[in-house]
């Protein structure tokens, strides 16, 4: 694919406007402590724009790790649900204040309701002639126009001329090889390569425009998403509203196997569960003919709209936008666990809220006496090797700081030269210029934020400079709020464990240790009667009482004031109480995420605790064992999930390891042979399938070769089969 240099350029800010009535309900769904995982991979697998987003940034540099996630749950696993919230907030801001691509709104129905149309078809082609992975399918078609998106996004109403000019997306192609000299289906190849997915999903977007003399030689995904981009794309007949038969239907029957009528009872059910999403999302599709983005109001209309604007307006505009970006940026930035965390969801939301994707932090040293790189998630390492003085005017990163201003180098009226650590900052981001942005909060320089910005990005970018500034602006308040909670819980953990120590030595010394002055006596006494062997023997005895007595005391002190019921277990606190002891060894320590989504809706129950206990040990061993740095680990419960019309209470556990081979999977709760796989060092999930078995629960396993592994388990309330 030879794409030119400047249409990269121009795509790199990745602009893809969602469909608002998905990016509201994926802000309503990560707002809800009993949405699952898969409820929202779901919805989002039902918008282009929204996957892509949640792709690009699950599988970025600062948060994959090497292992890139293949599937939208794997994404949302990696991102957590605290992130994904973040990013839903910043790309509802982004939406309702920057709705325009260049001052010009475009409406999105056409291009969704066909997305997804080719989405579900692939999906359905696929389960028809049993592909090995039907959801790739579903995936590769959804996003097989997206290129589309990323043209607009990036070359505004030099695009938006392509668009209105074509009437359907052939005409549209031959006019982007013309002006341009790539089409979008290499733009949408070119992103998904940027994922590193699997190269067959790539070539099924860059092959949904080939002649069908080719297509017949190219790999199965991408026979299946052409011939569902094709039928999708045939003309209807005025008489049935059924697609006329064309020349390329012929190829799509030798390739597939699927007789003309299979193809199009498939794809009547396809279009129904389309029209049924668009109901219940409130889209309406009626009288849309044109799948690609169009345009909803002329652009002379537009810039006389922005002309005549009244500017008291325009100032409450901003106004309200930064009440919207201070209310989600602050609330989850303070709660983040480190400040490595916190930079990277800092530079997220700031990519989707500008489209400035080459970011990097310089922070103040504790000297306050020069500017470094931040250790974060992503940073490169070089920019930690720099160290920048503050106290000279002597470079554009130190006089932004300094000053706490904005700073671009391609800006003609500079305080201050470009100098060597700038040209190296530029070169290590890999970009033309730079956009310094201060952090300061309360007095205090805290640092800057660094953007690798073009020439022709530039122009864009300083029309945004007063939205970056106060963007700027409240992450450095969250910054220093964080930093001072954080400086403020060690003092209190400090002080108060100075104070328990302190209170323990106390009531040692002043109750002192009855059991073992008794202990001490006793041996005096052995001595002097060393020659009355049946006195000996009883006391031998009770020292070993004694012994025991000892024992029971040390663990009825550690156990919490309050026990519930003998015969009553809250599950949340066993995980909790389980986690907190194993968590760190077996995942933090690893580099392993850990996420938790625990209902607290979950009654006690009478199953059996230290079944339970083995039962999770065992799977959280194995899950430890077959992940590495920046995989995930994540827990859920679920109250009252309903099996067979019985109530039981779910505990599911997902990792993104390499997942399960097919032969392990085929006898994966049976006991181990001797014999048993050299690289399958798991232990023997039938000893967990016959505890959850006692319990009359029921367990479950999900794996798919390099896509991780889900176990589900459900237990009765009572801990018994009620049936």
């Amino acid at each position: 694919m030879q794409i030119p240099a400047a249409i990269l350029d121009s795509i790199e800010s990745l602009h893809l406007p969602p469909i608002p009535q998905i990016l509201l309900r994926f802000l309503h769904l990560t707002e809800d402590d009993r949405a699952t995982l898969s409820d929202l991979a779901a919805l989002v697998g039902q918008d282009p724009s929204l996957s892509a987003r949640i792709f690009t940034v699950a599988n970025s540099p600062a948060l994959c790790h090497g292992r890139e996630s293949k599937s939208l749950t794997q994404c949302l696993v990696t991102l957590g649900t605290r992130l994904s919230r973040t990013l839903a907030a910043c790309l509802a801001v982004q939406r309702v204040f920057a709705p325009t691509i260049d001052k010009q709104q475009y409406s999105l129905t056409g291009f969704w309701s066909h997305s997804l149309r080719v989405a579900e078809t692939s999906r359905a082609i696929a389960d028809e002639i049993n592909y090995i992975d039907p959801e790739e399918a579903y995936i590769s078609g959804l996003l097989h126009d997206v290129g589309q998106l990323l043209l607009l996004g990036g070359m505004g109403k030099h695009y938006g001329a392509l668009l209105a000019m074509s009437n359907d997306e052939t005409e549209l192609r031959d006019a982007e090889l013309r002006v341009l000299h790539t089409d979008h289906a290499m733009i949408g190849a070119w992103l998904i390569d940027q994922w590193k997915l699997s190269s067959f999903m790539a070539d099924a977007v860059l092959f949904h425009h080939s002649p069908p003399d080719a297509i017949v030689t190219a790999d199965s995904l991408s026979q299946i998403v052409w011939s569902a981009h094709t039928f999708c794309n045939a003309p209807l007949s005025p008489e049935s509203g059924q697609p006329l038969k064309t020349v390329e239907f012929d190829t799509i029957n030798a390739i597939l196997g699927i007789s003309d009528q299979r193809l199009s009872a498939l794809e009547q059910r396809c279009s129904e569960r389309v029209a049924l999403i668009a109901e219940t999302l409130e889209i309406r599709e009626a009288g849309i003919q044109k799948t690609l983005p169009a345009a909803t109001t002329p652009l002379e209309a537009t810039q006389q709209k922005q002309r005549t604007a009244d500017p008291s307006l325009s100032l409450l505009e901003e106004t309200v936008r930064d009440m919207a970006l201070m209310h989600p940026l602050q609330q989850d930035l303070v709660s983040v666990d480190n400040e490595s965390d916190l930079l990277l969801t800092v530079r997220e939301s700031a990519r989707i809220l500008f489209g400035l994707g080459r970011t990097a932090f310089l922070l103040a040293q504790p000297d306050g006496k020069t500017l470094s790189g931040a250790p974060s998630h992503g940073q490169l390492a070089m920019l930690r090797q720099l160290e920048i003085p503050l106290d000279s005017g002597q470079s554009l990163a130190a006089t932004s700081s300094r000053d706490r201003r904005s700073y671009c180098t391609f800006s003609s009226d500079l305080p201050a030269p470009i100098s060597l650590v700038d040209v190296q900052i530029s070169r290590i981001l890999g970009s033309e210029g730079l956009l310094y942005v201060p952090l300061a909060s309360r007095g205090r320089t805290i640092g800057v934020m660094v953007y690798g910005v073009s020439a022709t990005q530039s122009g864009r970018v300083l029309e945004q400079l007063p939205w970056i500034d106060s963007f700027a602006q409240v992450a450095a308040d969250s910054m220093g709020v964080w930093r001072e909670m954080r400086t403020q819980e060690q003092r209190i953990e400090t002080t108060l464990t100075a104070r328990f120590e302190r209170q323990t030595r106390r009531a040692t010394h002043e109750a002192g240790n009855p059991l073992g002055i008794i202990k001490n006596y006793l041996s005096i006494i052995s001595n002097k009667l060393s020659d009355r062997p049946e006195i000996l023997q009883e006391m031998g005895i009770l020292r070993e009482e004694i012994d025991r007595v000892t024992a029971i005391m040390q663990r009825m002190n550690s156990l919490p004031d309050e026990l519930p019921p003998a015969d009553s277990l809250d599950i949340n606190a066993l995980i909790e109480s389980m986690l907190a002891l194993y968590g760190d060894t077996l995942f933090t320590e690893r580099g392993i995420a850990l996420e938790k989504s625990l209902d607290s809706r979950i009654r006690p129950t009478s199953i059996d605790r230290d079944s339970l206990k083995q039962i999770l040990t065992n799977l959280w061993n194995n899950a430890a064992d077959a992940m590495g740095t920046g995989d995930c680990f994540f827990i859920a419960t679920h109250a009252d999930v309903n099996q067979n019309g019985r109530p039981y209470v779910e505990i599911s556990m997902t990792d993104t390891g390499p997942g399960l081979p097919a032969d392990v999977m085929e006898r994966l709760f049976q006991p181990l042979e001797p014999t048993r796989r050299p690289d399958h060092g798991g232990v023997g999930l039938s000893i967990v399938a016959g505890l959850v078995e006692r319990m009359h629960g029921r367990i479950t396993c999900q794996s798919r070769r390099g896509q991780g592994t889900t176990f589900s388990i459900l237990l009765p309330h009572s801990g018994r089969d009620e049936s």
